[in-house]
């Protein structure tokens, strides 16, 4: 299923290199979420995985954090905790001051 979402981006990693024999080109993304339950509250970040480093890449030149729209993927394999998002693209729209108290939807 493909999904678009607005999220605030905080920060972003990638890595291309050899594990093991294997080639391994992956990014991350980190967004914020809101803490939820009756002993938590305010926002915390959240690791999205994307597609390529090539999708962490595109967005390097943003000043962080940043409101996005982003494109995922999910898929499950048909069990618990089985599901998996998987950010395909970053389309950047706003900067977002520290202090500011706007998040993504």
């Amino acid at each position: 299923m493909e999904m678009i979402a607005r999220v605030t981006i905080r920060g972003a990693k990638k890595w291309v290199g050899n594990l093991d024999g294997k080639q391994l080109d992956t990014g991350t993304i980190f967004t914020d979420v809101e803490l939820r339950g009756e002993d938590s509250w305010g926002v915390c970040t959240q690791a999205l995985k994307c597609e390529s480093s090539k999708v962490v890449e595109s967005i390097r030149h943003n000043p962080f954090p940043f409101i996005a729209e982003i494109s995922m993927i999910e898929t499950s394999n048909g069990k618990d905790k089985g599901d998996m998002k998987v950010v395909t693209s970053i389309k950047p729209l706003q900067r977002v001051a520290e202090g500011d108290g706007k998040k993504g939807a």
